[in-house]
């Protein structure tokens, strides 16, 4: 009995170190939308949860973040599975490797630009020498298939210099982008631009920040030199209306104002999408957002935006959503 009871605490000891390096994390939501037109109204909802898996062996680690939503109301399943990052990271000497398939976030240089450049078979080696962060890599290529080499490859560096970012970067052969960030006098500052060979082809993002006792004022723009086709980005972390999807969208401007009420956080943008509705008519937004978190360990958000949907017709859409990170 006593060798039964000393095998099953060591088999437990062992079962605990073999858990020790491996996390779950995640989030979850729920969302309602009401959406009324001129032509009347619609109701819908959506379940999302999103996974985190990550497993770490020394200096190595895997991660794979998974994604689960529903808008099928009528058949109440899981309508979509995304495996949207699965990667490992490593050390070769000071060299970090990163290899699979992730994306870039929206702060990221050109991340209110571009899409985020999720793709398989992607490799980054980063390091750091003489105060200068570098990286360089292969953006991969969609679906299976070698990686490939020439157009793929990427290269770029940034580095302070007094008190500001300075990034500079060789996305192809035919794309270069450069950016700037940091502060002056209280006054936010991040400039970024993308520089096309291709003629009318640029891009240029910039955002301004400025905080006036409990209020933070943010003005952002989009100066595009042509159509939609030259910003990727459908998921902005600053515009309440994107110029991704649209197809003849040029400039965007946009003013907002986040403070807190109450313990409740506000947040009021109003903008303009030059061209947003075609290529003689601008669309025009505004949007409140509103969220609290509450004692259960929720948090319970409510926006609300209005915008033009066509050049005789506005769309309001309210959007509650309840959601919880883990």
């Amino acid at each position: 009995m006593k060798k039964q009871l000393i095998a099953a605490a060591v088999a437990a000891t062992m079962t605990s170190v073999a858990m020790a390096d491996v996390s779950i994390t995640g989030n979850s939501k729920f969302e309602y939308f009401n959406t009324e037109t001129s032509t009347g109204s619609t109701n819908t909802t959506n379940t999302e949860v999103n996974l985190g898996i990550a497993g770490k062996n020394g200096d190595t680690s895997v991660v794979a973040n998974l994604e689960f939503n529903t808008h099928d109301a009528a058949s109440n399943t899981v309508s979509a599975m995304d495996i949207e990052d699965l990667y490992m990271t490593t050390k070769i000497g000071d060299v970090t490797v990163k290899a699979g398939n992730y994306a870039s976030s929206t702060s990221a240089l050109l991340g209110e630009i571009d899409e985020g450049g999720r793709s398989d078979n992607k490799v980054t080696l980063s390091g750091s020498n003489g105060g200068v962060s570098w990286y360089l890599g292969n953006s991969g290529s969609a679906g299976e298939g070698a990686t490939q080499i020439d157009g793929n490859m990427f290269v770029g560096a940034s580095m302070d210099v007094a008190g500001w970012k300075v990034q500079a970067k060789h996305n192809s052969p035919t794309v270069d982008s450069f950016g700037i960030s940091g502060a002056v006098s209280g006054l936010g500052v991040r400039l970024e631009t993308k520089k096309n060979d291709t003629a009318n082809s640029d891009v240029t993002f910039g955002q301004l920040d400025y905080t006036v006792g409990d209020i933070a004022l943010t003005y952002a723009f989009l100066d595009v030199d042509d159509t939609d086709s030259l910003v990727g980005e459908t998921d902005s972390a600053i515009f309440a209306v994107e110029n991704g999807g649209k197809a003849s969208a040029r400039d965007n401007m946009q003013i907002s104002a986040k403070t807190s009420v109450a313990g409740n956080s506000v947040t009021v943008k109003s903008g303009s999408l030059d061209k947003g509705i075609s290529a003689t008519a601008d669309l025009d937004y505004m949007q409140v957002a509103v969220s609290r978190p509450l004692a259960s360990g929720a948090t319970l958000a409510a926006t609300y935006t209005d915008k033009d949907d066509s050049a005789t017709t506005d769309t309001q859409i309210l959007e509650i959503d309840l959601s919880v990170k883990f």
